[in-house]
């Protein structure tokens, strides 16, 4: 039979006795071990709850933080004494944060909106972290909590929030390092790491996950695409035609370059490089490429030598920047890539995805590159 230590009023006593924090602290850890013991009495269950709420809020440090260490492995221990330890100082808070199974997702994403970067740590650390609880901590944006996370086995993602980790930190050396050793990466985030980490990184990441030399160039050309379109936004008119000559010069100028530009809604952009495959006049092009009938763009995409694969998306691009009468403003453009990515999967079966950027980037593995020898020039694919 089974020696189960009994809960009195002499415990309580003890307390009053003895008013050290040394007393109050072996008092404590008797009574936690004792409260999770499914052989006491309602009456010891009572009894031990009333000593906790007690010593929960002694003024000694030493003894709620041994408190919090007795009971933070307890599945059983009492959910109200958890939260006051848990909104205890950091120090005290630490051990159930890190580890007590009581707590629910929410009641965590509550302390991590709300508390200190150590707190935040302690739910970073813990055996299992869900997708709610990973997105929550990666919304913070404190480096050192996000580096914690990614290193953390335990934890789960969403794809959405590795790739908010990948593109936030993703030349982060430490956090990179974590991100290339999950064994748990989606593609999108692989993607987005192949172009922004060190050469050494990139070299484990395409043996871990597989990647073939050819794709890796591929995506890393994905990623400069994308840059230059970015950069676009920020250039003056007249200084276009400049960049689109230079990328014609140094062999850059694709037709998936082309494709983003039209996607994104950059058509100052696309209009240039229009222009420097064709060899067609501005106003000329300008005409044919926003056509509200069906052959001005057909024509236009023709004499520009263009893959014929991808017609439907350009297609898609002009006619939704017509509809919406498209300013470049901030909601406009967000509007605009959220149709032009639903656009994209009614147009092309088999593509799919939840990011414009991404399925881009699979779009262009179906171009072949451009090559322009000097503006005017018949334009051949090589």
């Amino acid at each position: 039979m089974t020696d189960t230590p009994v809960l009195s009023a002499f415990d309580v006593a003890a307390l009053a006795r003895d008013p050290s924090p040394e007393a109050r602290v072996e008092v404590g850890t008797k009574v936690a071990e004792r409260f999770d013991n499914a052989l006491i009495t309602h009456r010891e269950r009572e009894l031990a709850h009333e000593i906790l709420a007690l010593l929960v809020q002694d003024t000694a440090q030493m003894v709620r933080e041994s408190l919090a260490k007795s009971l933070c492995l307890m599945p059983g221990a009492p959910k109200d004494i958890l939260e006051s330890l848990a909104a205890d100082i950091d120090e005290v808070a630490r051990p159930v944060l890190e580890a007590s199974p009581v707590f629910s997702d929410e009641a965590l994403i509550s302390i991590v909106n709300s508390g200190s970067r150590a707190k935040q740590m302690s739910i970073a650390s813990r055996p299992t972290v869900s997708p709610e609880l990973s997105d929550a901590l990666v919304s913070t944006d404190n480096r050192d909590v996000v580096l914690c996370l990614t290193g953390n086995e335990g934890a789960s993602f969403w794809e959405g929030t590795l790739v908010a980790v990948a593109d936030r930190f993703g030349d982060d050396e430490a956090i990179a390092k974590k991100l290339v050793k999950r064994a748990d990466l989606p593609v999108t985030v692989v993607e987005h790491l192949v172009t922004a980490v060190s050469d050494e990184l990139r070299g484990y990441l395409i043996k871990r996950h597989d990647i073939s030399e050819d794709v890796a160039a591929q995506v890393i050309k994905d990623s400069r695409e994308r840059t230059t379109v970015d950069l676009v936004d920020g250039i003056e008119s007249k200084d276009i035609p400049k960049l689109v000559e230079q990328l014609a010069t140094t062999g850059r100028m694709t037709s998936s370059l082309l494709l983003r530009a039209m996607c994104l809604g950059e058509m100052r952009f696309a209009e240039a490089i229009f222009v420097q495959l064709t060899g067609l006049p501005e106003p000329k092009v300008w005409s044919l490429m926003h056509d509200k009938g069906p052959l001005g763009l057909k024509a236009l995409y023709a004499r520009a030598r263009l893959p014929q694969v991808l017609f439907p998306a350009f297609r898609a691009a002009v006619d939704i920047y017509q509809e919406m009468d498209y300013t470049g403003a901030e909601s406009d453009r967000y509007n605009f890539r959220l149709r032009m990515l639903e656009r994209l999967l009614t147009s092309y079966d088999g593509l799919e995805g939840d990011d414009l950027d991404f399925l881009l980037g699979r779009m262009s593995r179906i171009s072949d590159k451009l090559h322009v020898e000097t503006p005017g020039d018949e334009v051949s694919f090589v």
